[in-house]
C-alpha cells in the first residue's frame, strides 16, 4: 500500500488543503463562539445588526477593489512561477499607493458627508470597515497567489473573528450595540497591521532576485482592463451570497436577520474543507492551464474531490439530523430557522460536490461566461427572493438561495466539460489510476 505517497510534494494538494481545512476550522469555531457570545449579550437583534453591517461592508468592499483580488491571485501565481519577485512587489506597491490610499481618502470623505447629513453614526462605521476589509483582501490575494495558502486562511478565516471573540472578553463593553461594530472594526485594524508587515518581510526575502518580466504592464489602467472582468463576477458572486440579508433588512426585521445568519453560518460548515483546498487550488489551476496539459488539471481535480468528499457529506449529514440542536445552542429563538438551514445546507452541498466551478472558469479565461451564468442566476434568485420572502419569510429567501445557487454551479459545470474538456469534479480513469497508485 503507498497511501502515504499523497503527503508527500512540495505542492501536495492534501498538505495544503488540510493545513488551510484546520485554520478554517479554528476560523469557524472563532466565528460560532463570536455568533454566541452576540447572542447571549444582545440577542438575535445583535446578531441581526452584525449580519446587516458585515452585507453592507462586504458588497461595498468587492466594488472598491474591483477584481483587483482575483486578478492579483492569477498575475501572481504567474510571476511567481517565473521568479519575477520584484515584479510582485512593484504590482502590489502600484495599487496600494495609486488606487488604494487615495480612493481611501474620498471613501471617509463621503461617509462623513452621509453621516452628517443622516446622523447615523454606523455610516462612518461602514466606511471605515470597507477600507481596512479592502486592504486586508488585496495583501491575501497576494499571499494566496504566493502559494502561502496558510496565512490567506488565516487572515480571511481565522484572526479577524478570533481577535473580535479576545476582545469580546475584555471587562470593557457596556451593553450597546454599536459596541459590536466597533469591536470587530478594532480586530480588522490589527489584522491589517499584522498582514501589511508580514508581507513586506516576504518582499524582503525576494530582495535578492532582481529578475524582472517585460511581459506585464504596470501601468494602474492596464491593471483595471485586465481585472474589469473578474470584478463583475465578484460583484454578482458576493450580492448573489449576501443580497439576502438587504432583503430581509427591507421586509423583515433584525431578528430574522439574526436567525438566518446562524442559519447560513452552520450551512457553511458543509464547505469547510472544499473552501479551504480551493485557497491552493486557484494559483495551480492558473498555472496547469498556462502549461496546456488538460490532463494534469484533470488529475488535480479529481484528486480534489477524493479528498473532499468525506469532508463535506460528514457535516451535511450532522446537520440533516440535529439541526434543531445546533441551533437551539445559540438561543431558543434560533430553533425556528431549521427549514432556512436545510435548504441553505442542500445548497452548499451541492456547490462543494460538484468541484471548483467558479476558479475553473475564472482561472482559464472564460470569466465572461462565468459572469453571464452569475447574472442570469441572479436575476432568478432575485425574482424568486422578492417573490417568496412575503410567502416564507426567511425559509423563502432560503429557497431562493438553494434554486440560484444549484443553477449557478450546475451551469457552471456543465459550461467546463464543454469549454475546457474537464470535468470539474471528477474523471472515473483518473480514479481508477489514484486507486492502482495509492491503494494496491
Amino acid at each position: 500500500m503507498h497511501i502515504f505517497k499523497i503527503f508527500k510534494g512540495k505542492n501536495n494538494i492534501l498538505k495544503k488543503g488540510l493545513t488551510s481545512t484546520f485554520i478554517k476550522v479554528f476560523g469557524a469555531l472563532a466565528n460560532y463562539a463570536l455568533s454566541y457570545i452576540i447572542a447571549q449579550k444582545y440577542g438575535a437583534e445583535g446578531n441581526g445588526v452584525f449580519a446587516l453591517f458585515l452585507t453592507y461592508t462586504v458588497i461595498l468592499s468587492t466594488v472598491v477593489y474591483f477584481g483587483l483580488d482575483v486578478f492579483l491571485v492569477k498575475q501572481v501565481s504567474i510571476l511567481m512561477k517565473d521568479s519575477f519577485f520584484s515584479d510582485i512587489k512593484k504590482l502590489y506597491f502600484k495599487i496600494i499607493k495609486n488606487y488604494l490610499i487615495p480612493i481611501s481618502f474620498g471613501i471617509l470623505l463621503i461617509a462623513w458627508f452621509l453621516y452628517l447629513y443622516f446622523d447615523k453614526f454606523i455610516i462612518l462605521m461602514v466606511g471605515l470597515g470597507l477600507i481596512i476589509n479592502v486592504f486586508i483582501d488585496i495583501n491575501s490575494a497576494v499571499f494566496r497567489g504566493l502559494k502561502e495558502a496558510e496565512w490567506y486562511s488565516f487572515f480571511t478565516q481565522f484572526s479577524k473573528y478570533f481577535i473580535t471573540v479576545i476582545l469580546f472578553l475584555l471587562p470593557i463593553l457596556e451593553g450597546n450595540q454599536d459596541e459590536i461594530i466597533l469591536i470587530y472594526l478594532l480586530s480588522l485594524l490589527l489584522n491589517a497591521v499584522f498582514s501589511f508587515v508580514l508581507l513586506v518581510r516576504n518582499f524582503n526575502k525576494f530582495s535578492i532576485v532582481n529578475k524582472t518580466s517585460d511581459r506585464i504592464s504596470f501601468s494602474l489602467l492596464e491593471i483595471f482592463k485586465n481585472s474589469k472582468d473578474f470584478f463583475f463576477s465578484s460583484i454578482l458572486i458576493i450580492t448573489l451570497l449576501w443580497v439576502d440579508f438587504i432583503i430581509i433588512d427591507i421586509y423583515l426585521d433584525e431578528d430574522q436577520a439574526g436567525i438566518y445568519s446562524v442559519a447560513l453560518k452552520l450551512s457553511n460548515l458543509v464547505t469547510f474543507s472544499f473552501l479551504s483546498f480551493n485557497v491552493f487550488l486557484a494559483p495551480r489551476i492558473s498555472e496547469i492551464y498556462a502549461e496546456g496539459d488538460t490532463k494534469k488539471l484533470q488529475m488535480i481535480l479529481t484528486q480534489n474531490f477524493i479528498l473532499v468528499l468525506p469532508l463535506l457529506f460528514v457535516p451535511a449529514l450532522i446537520i440533516l439530523l440535529f439541526n434543531k440542536q445546533l441551533l437551539g445552542f445559540f438561543g431558543s429563538e434560533f430553533e425556528d430557522g431549521w427549514i432556512a438551514l436545510l435548504l441553505l445546507t442542500a445548497a452548499q452541498f451541492i456547490n462543494g460536490i460538484l468541484g471548483p466551478v467558479s476558479l475553473l472558469l475564472q482561472m482559464t479565461n472564460y470569466q465572461k461566461l462565468f459572469q453571464n451564468i452569475l447574472l442570469l442566476t441572479f436575476i432568478i434568485k432575485l425574482i424568486l427572493a422578492f417573490a417568496l420572502v412575503n410567502l416564507w419569510g426567511i425559509n423563502g429567501i432560503a429557497l431562493a438561495s438553494f434554486i440560484g445557487i444549484s443553477i449557478w454551479t450546475i451551469a457552471g459545470s456543465f459550461f467546463i466539460y464543454k469549454k475546457l474538456n474537464v470535468y470539474s469534479w471528477f474523471s472515473t480513469n483518473d480514479l481508477k489510476i489514484l486507486y492502482h497508485q495509492y491503494i494496491k
